[in-house]
């Protein structure tokens, strides 16, 4: 399965109540993210500490300027089978990827993890 792993930039694996393999599905063979801080950069290290195929799509902003990561989202969403998301209750990229998830009829599962560093 290519399991993407999203979420906000405020997320690390270090903010996880357990290790992020825990969150995995035992048939992943591919990690795929978006290349932003916070759970993307979590997920790029742990997919290479474990030697876990990984698939990085960087927004492009030469080609689609300030759209590039609704477009990167939707790269996402097309390639990868299913989605486990990390969102901080406020992230609107994270809620606009997992609709995308949802619109193509994909699982997707959402852990709320609220951001308390910023109050």
């Amino acid at each position: 399965m290519k399991l993407a792993i999203i979420g906000s930039r405020t997320i690390t694996a270090a903010d996880l109540p357990h290790d992020l393999a825990y969150y995995l599905p035992p048939d992943t063979t591919e990690i795929v993210t978006g290349g932003a801080k916070g759970i993307d950069t979590s997920a790029a290290e742990f997919a290479e500490q474990r030697g876990i195929k990984l698939t990085v799509f960087p927004p492009q902003y030469p080609r689609f300027g300030r759209s590039a990561p609704l477009r990167r989202n939707e790269q996402i969403a097309d390639y990868a089978d299913g989605a486990l998301a990390f969102w901080d209750g406020r992230s609107r990229g994270t809620m606009h990827t997992v609709g995308l998830f949802r619109t193509h009829g994909k699982p997707v599962v959402l852990l709320e993890l609220p951001d308390d560093k910023a109050e």
